[in-house]
């Protein structure tokens, strides 16, 4: 056996780089990755009305550990909070999720009945294609989309992800549809 300067035991112990081989050593499915994150705390949830009415405690004489114990709110998100707002560097507090959304609700809602009614027309989208849609309905309405989007030119499979399961999407590969299936579901013979 060859002597490379490591025993046995050196050589399973160096560290592993990359993170699908990390996986299959740990014997993870590789669907295990971060987007089925659960989160573990309820940091960042504080409401900003609650925050404000700790600042101004504070501001009134109350020491910051005493109010953060009297608001439940940890001591050091209050401190940042109340040195942001003396520094006048903008305190917007929103909470973590809602900072990276890329549709408002609204225009979620319209993306998903798009998808539908041309699933409904006989006319269904891949996977591929409804991401490349989502991609094209974010930059027609100016919307900040993430460097990923840009460079593929495509919602990114997370964000496919997250959307399909929000608005109870079942995208399928899309089958043709016959020539008499689809006259079978014109108004005149589904009436009759």
């Amino acid at each position: 056996m060859a002597n490379d300067g490591y025993s046995g035991w050196e050589q399973k112990s160096r560290p592993v780089t990359r993170f699908n081989e990390a996986f299959r050593l740990l014997g993870l499915p590789k669907s295990a990755k971060m987007r089925n994150y659960k989160r573990k705390t309820n940091r960042g949830q504080t409401p900003a009305d609650v925050i404000e009415r700790a600042a101004a405690t504070v501001a009134g004489g109350q020491s910051l550990r005493s109010a953060a114990k009297d608001f439940a709110i940890d001591r050091m998100t209050l401190k940042r909070y109340i040195d942001k707002a003396s520094r006048n560097q903008g305190v917007a507090y929103t909470p973590v999720a809602l900072r990276q959304v890329v549709f408002p609700p609204d225009m979620e809602k319209d993306l998903a009945d798009h998808v539908k009614r041309l699933s409904d027309m006989f006319n269904g989208l891949s996977v591929n294609r409804c991401r490349s849609l989502a991609y094209e309905f974010a930059k027609r309405n100016n919307l900040n989309v993430p460097t990923n989007w840009d460079r593929e030119k495509k919602a990114g499979q997370d964000w496919w992800l997250g959307f399909k399961a929000r608005q109870n999407l079942a995208i399928r590969v899309p089958e043709a549809t016959s020539f008499g299936r689809a006259t079978a579901f014109e108004r005149p013979v589904v009436d009759k």
